[in-house]
């Protein structure tokens, strides 16, 4: 029991240091410590999880974090489910009778994520209610900035990556911009990831409210039970077989040589020459959360902006970036080029030596998030990165010199394949 209750302490309080590292430009030397204050928390031989969730032993039905928020409370975020609530791991979102998690599956992919500790909220707690007025004191004082927005409840970079939501029915709390909430009562501690469902804060808040009033008398469900009748998660295979050569021939046209996957079997390269030289379309797979890394790149630009515009005003200055104001760098569209400046564009880029970035330019900063295709979701995020997600795989493709349709139809055609 001392075991489960350090390790449970360490979970939440790694997400804590993972976030200061973050706001200090930290975090290579930080992600170490966090993986260190983790490294207690499993079983030798088990999985470890990254920074962005805590990891925890929980086996036991008093630790089951399905007792918490029930189907109908979350279908308004995530459509119908695909199956009853059941636990899952953190880290992989994977079925798990033993998971430290709770998972609400849609039928379209979105899901919602909960997370119960028992014990280390106290603490962990006072931690994250403090950490984000301690790193804007010293972001101003290192501006040299007017010290302004630096009390617990301000409004300075650090509060917007990891500020308090709100007054609830917990003692504090901190509210992650991707879409994770975590609230803290007495010594237990609820986390709610609606990064890949819709809601957003509001969302979360609404949730994390109904578990916390459940604290006292969780509901009657078995997590680990339902875990039977959780949909299988899709069958790996070599990154290259979704596309064989001959169907992305048929797409992308005649290619230098058989499609290449990575050292880690994770993507797979199709390479076609070309008048303006060699263009690659790399596309990677991520066999599971692939909704949720989707949802997060396509918020991710709105939160930046936002940042940015913090930024500016914690530094004292008019600019988001060097000269430029913060609001300039949301992406926009831009003007289509008639075929001659096209040509025009192309030939100068080639002349360049950076051959096809015609192209590139040309496509601009323009985002797609509607696109439709035999994808659950799919979008493309500031012009250059392709994106898909079905049965909760995820597909990306940096764009760069490729051409767009070429790209949407190759990714298609390994989303049919799925």
């Amino acid at each position: 029991m001392q075991h489960r209750q350090t390790s449970q302490y360490r979970s939440a309080r790694s997400l804590i240091v993972a976030a200061a590292c973050m706001m200090v430009g930290l975090a290579a030397r930080c992600a170490d410590k966090t993986q260190q204050s983790q490294s207690g928390s499993a079983e030798p031989g088990t999985a470890q999880s990254d920074s962005s969730a805590p990891v925890s032993d929980a086996s036991t039905p008093e630790e089951d974090p399905c007792r918490y928020v029930t189907a109908s409370e979350v279908e308004p975020y995530t459509g119908p489910l695909v199956a009853p609530p059941y636990r899952a791991g953190s880290n992989d979102a994977l079925p798990n009778r033993g998971g430290d998690a709770c998972l609400y599956r849609g039928k379209d992919g979105r899901e919602v994520m909960v997370q119960y500790n028992a014990h280390g909220g106290a603490t962990a707690g006072t931690v994250g209610r403090r950490v984000p007025a301690v790193m804007d004191r010293m972001l101003h004082s290192a501006s040299g900035a007017a010290q302004q927005g630096t009390g617990d409840d301000g409004g300075g970079m650090a509060a917007k990556v990891m500020g308090s939501a709100g007054p609830g029915p917990w003692d504090n709390s901190n509210w992650f911009p991707q879409g994770q909430l975590m609230v803290f009562k007495g010594d237990q501690v609820i986390t709610v990831d609606i990064t890949a469902a819709n809601g957003g804060k509001d969302g979360a808040m609404d949730l994390a409210k109904k578990a916390v009033g459940r604290l006292s008398q969780p509901l009657d469900y078995d997590g680990a039970k339902a875990v039977a009748a959780a949909p299988a998660p899709v069958k790996r295979v070599p990154a290259c077989d979704l596309v064989p050569r001959a169907k992305a021939e048929a797409i992308l046209g005649s290619l230098k040589g058989d499609p290449t996957p990575d050292s880690t079997d994770t993507s797979c390269t199709y390479k076609v020459a070309s008048a303006d030289g060699d263009v690659s379309y790399t596309m990677g797979i991520s066999w599971t959360q692939g909704y949720k890394g989707l949802n997060m790149l396509k918020r991710g630009s709105a939160t930046t902006a936002g940042l940015l515009g913090t930024a500016s005003k914690t530094f004292g200055a008019r600019s988001g970036v060097g000269n430029v104001d913060s609001a300039q760098l949301v992406p926009t569209s831009m003007p289509k080029l008639d075929d001659k400046s096209q040509k025009m564009l192309n030939g100068f880029t080639k002349a360049l030596g950076m051959p096809g970035m015609g192209a590139a330019v040309g496509r601009g900063l323009a985002p797609d998030t509607a696109l439709v295709g035999p994808w659950d979701s799919a979008a493309l995020v500031n012009g250059s990165w392709l994106l898909a997600s079905k049965d909760d795989v995820g597909l990306s493709m940096i764009l760069g010199t490729a051409d767009y349709d070429k790209a949407k139809a190759l990714m298609a055609a390994a989303c049919e394949k799925l």
